[in-house]
């Protein structure tokens, strides 16, 4: 019984060897096919590098040693023909270097010949020992004593042997009668010299592993292709609304919901990639947004569109391609985009334009068609693309323009034209430079639609702010539409940072709620900048008072000036002294008795301080009045036609300068040019009087991408405009001075008034004036 058992025991022994290494041999060929094309790369590599490393170690390395200092280094050849020639001494050899002693310094123009045998070396017996010292020294000083004297530096040379050897030198040295020391050749360590030889390999071993890393366990790093092919793959965010969850009955209990888990690399098939990780949308739906419903009803259409198309199919309409929001900032383009993320059943991919352009060319291209690929397997969806003009920019033929954006729009370009007419797919666009894109983007067919986001209305700017103060407690003497009236121009963001400012504030004074003032406060820091502790002088308070007074009495006595609504000389953003106006009505057309006011109340400030304390002792503090009266009066003349001189022509091309291309005729074509004649031969190319053609098709093209000319751009013009633009101020400036002429007790009391309250509110500044009216 105890051999049957031990041969028992053997055989299972050797059955679990067998079933071991059978395992093993399993593992290995899986490994193998696994990594077939890994290893295939690896051992070209590594033969690779063995051929380098054999054809670089037949090189000598280049000397690290520089020459020693103040020896003169010379060339090989030119160092025999010294030798050849007894101008050579002594030599010094250790490593290749060669140091030599000469007799006389080497000259370019002329070989010194001297007699250096037998008969001649004592004569330099001396100066050939003290050069051994200095050789013996190390190169670091001359040894001087009192037998010794000093040897010309010149005179010392310093060359290298060929890499080849020279076997023939020292029978020549010696034949010379030169005197030859030989130093012990300096070796670096055996283990550097180790490390040396196996950098290589160890480099490219490393470079190996990390090949072969993959990501099976999460925290080891990707592999190679993993990371190269992430370049090209879109950053896009993908967003889906939240399922509403069934509502759970008393005998039953909500099961939780087991989180998707990406599965590791290793269990996914070869070139499969993780798909953009989905998001909830954004708590934002169309009842956030406020002030803007035409804009609103727009995106409502498309969204029950992508829920029913059914309704919209049946009557043989079909799903708009694109829609294009344009507006200023803060108008609420992403707002209204997140909304839509918010409403919409169906996926919403989110990027913004800048993430498709990248460093390497091709990139962004790929980037867009990886984005519309996920788009298509995801259809219905919605794709949002913010800031667009980033990549859509006008295309040109400029030496500096942009490929990879160029590429990356054509691309964009070709998807937004090429998609099936069965998949729904809507692509929604913001920018806020309408102007600069290119021509082809904006056609029906790829932006269907053209929706401007316009600033609200009053109504609009009450809404929003309903909206921004829901969870905000307000006082009941907080009126909305008063604060509406307050805030003409203002964006749905600035009403948003009103109402973040006000809560600050009120937060910072310890109140339960949001009251009036804190409103009124927060606007000032908002529009007109913070509070700065500044100490002036009185005379300055007194400067500032008249100024402001100035401003403010203007605006008083014009009817159609804007209403005034606080007056201060405290110091606020980058001003001394601000005078703050309310327009009480939205204006959406402005007539020149109108613009005519907004000067001469500009120049209140400056006709204030003239008549106070004489032309003479004006200040710089008009310097923004003069800046903004200057500009308003420019567009006056140059774009609405209100000069009667001018006419009604427009002649202000200044702002077309940001576009690309435009305007380009006002340096294109150069002053010796303009008077001859463009001319065209019968292969029809241009000419200009017999000239180069490339120069005159260029100076052509370049005129005809910018306005018509005219005189409107002669010198002429440019001074009947400027001409026009002083009258226009000498106009608004009388307005002001006999405005303020006839009311200057006002003006002297208003600015008393300031010196010592330093702030007058709306009410105040009403009070004080009906007063002094009624003197």
């Amino acid at each position: 019984m105890d051999d049957k058992g031990r041969r028992r025991s053997k055989l299972r022994s050797h059955e679990r060897q067998r079933v071991g290494i059978k395992s093993y041999r399993q593992r290995i060929g899986t490994f193998l096919s696994t990594h077939k094309k890994s290893l295939f790369t690896a051992g070209l590599l590594t033969a690779m590098m063995v051929l380098l490393f054999g054809i670089f170690s037949q090189f000598q390395a280049p000397p690290t040693s520089p020459p020693p200092g103040g020896v003169t280094s010379i060339d090989y050849t030119t160092f025999v023909n010294q030798v050849q020639a007894d101008n050579v001494l002594a030599v010094t050899m250790q490593n290749g270097a060669i140091n030599a002693l000469l007799a006389a310094p080497v000259s370019r123009d002329q070989t010194p010949t001297l007699a250096v045998g037998n008969g001649t070396s004592g004569k330099f017996a001396g100066d050939i020992a003290t050069w051994n010292r200095y050789v013996a020294a190390g190169y670091t000083y001359w040894p001087s004593t009192a037998t010794s004297t000093p040897i010309d530096p010149a005179r010392t040379v310093y060359t290298r042997f060929p890499m080849d050897g020279d076997p023939g030198l020292l029978p020549l040295l010696v034949s010379k009668h030169v005197v030859v020391n030989t130093l012990p050749t300096s070796t670096a360590p055996f283990w550097l010299d180790l490390l040396w030889k196996l950098a290589p390999f160890v480099f490219f071993g490393l470079l190996l592993a990390l090949m072969l890393t993959s990501r099976g366990n999460g925290r080891s790093m990707r592999s190679m292709d993993e990371r190269i092919s992430q370049l090209s793959k879109s950053r896009v965010r993908r967003f889906e609304r939240a399922k509403e969850q069934p509502q759970s009955t008393p005998h039953s209990s909500p099961k939780p919901e087991k989180p998707m888990l990406a599965r590791p690399a290793s269990m996914r098939p070869a070139g499969q990639t993780l798909a953009p990780q989905v998001n909830v949308a954004p708590p934002v739906t169309f009842a956030d947004v406020a002030g803007i419903d035409e804009v609103r009803v727009e995106l409502e259409e498309i969204v029950q569109f992508l829920r029913s198309p059914e309704r919209f199919n049946r009557l043989g309409a079909r799903i708009p391609r694109g829609a294009l929001l344009v507006g200023a900032p803060g108008t609420g383009k992403t707002l209204l985009a997140k909304a839509v993320a918010g409403e919409a059943g169906v996926p919403f991919f989110s990027i913004s334009a800048s993430e498709f352009v990248e460093m390497f060319v091709g990139v962004g291209a790929s980037r867009v068609r990886d984005l519309f690929n996920q788009a298509r397997k995801a259809a219905p969806c919605v794709i949002f693309i913010d800031e667009i003009d980033a990549v859509g920019r006008k295309r040109s033929v400029r030496v500096t323009n942009n490929d990879e954006r160029d590429q990356t729009l054509n691309q964009l370009l070709v998807e937004l034209d090429g998609f099936d007419e069965r998949q729904a797919v809507v692509v929604l666009a913001a920018t806020n430079r309408v102007d600069i894109l290119d021509k082809a983007l904006l056609r029906p067919g790829r932006f269907d639609r053209h929706i401007n986001v316009s600033l609200p209305d009053r109504t609009g700017r009450e809404a929003i702010m309903q909206v921004h103060t829901r969870k905000t407690p307000l006082h009941e003497e907080v009126d909305l539409g008063r604060l509406a009236r307050m805030t003409t121009g203002m964006s749905g963001a600035d009403l948003a940072n009103l109402v973040n400012e006000a809560a600050l504030g009120a937060a910072r004074r310890d109140l339960d709620c949001l009251t009036h003032e804190c409103f009124e406060e927060a606007l000032s820091r908002v529009q007109l900048g913070a509070l700065r502790p500044l100490v002036m002088s009185e005379h300055e308070r007194r400067i500032i008072a008249f100024h402001e007074g100035g401003h403010a009495l203007v605006a008083r006595h014009l009817p159609e000036a804007d209403t005034v609504n606080c007056v201060t000389i405290l110091p606020r953003g980058q001003s001394l002294g601000v005078t703050q106006f309310i327009a009480e009505e939205d204006r959406y057309n402005y007539s020149r008795q109108f613009l005519m006011t907004r000067i001469a109340v500009g120049l209140g400030g400056r006709v204030a301080e003239e008549l106070t304390f004489g032309a003479e002792h004006v200040t710089t503090g008009a310097e923004n009045d003069l800046q903004v009266v200057t500009d308003l009066a420019h567009r006056m003349v140059t774009r609405w036609g209100m000069s009667e001189q001018v006419g009604v022509v427009y002649t202000d091309y200044r702002a077309d300068m940001s576009g690309a291309g435009l305007n380009m005729r006002r340096s294109a074509i150069e002053p010796g040019s303009q008077a001859r004649m463009l001319i065209a031969d019968s292969a029809g190319h241009l000419h200009l009087n017999g000239d180069d053609g490339r120069i005159a098709r260029a100076q052509y093209a370049l005129a005809m991408s910018g306005p018509p000319t005219s005189s409107a751009s002669s010198a002429s013009m440019s001074a009947l405009i400027d001409s026009e633009v002083q009258r226009i101020l000498n106009e608004g400036r009388a307005i002001a001075h006999a405005t303020l002429s006839e009311h200057h007790n006002q003006l002297t009391k208003l600015a008393e008034a300031l010196i010592e309250h330093e702030h007058l509110n709306r009410a105040q500044f009403e009070a004080l004036l009906q007063e002094e009216e009624q003197k």
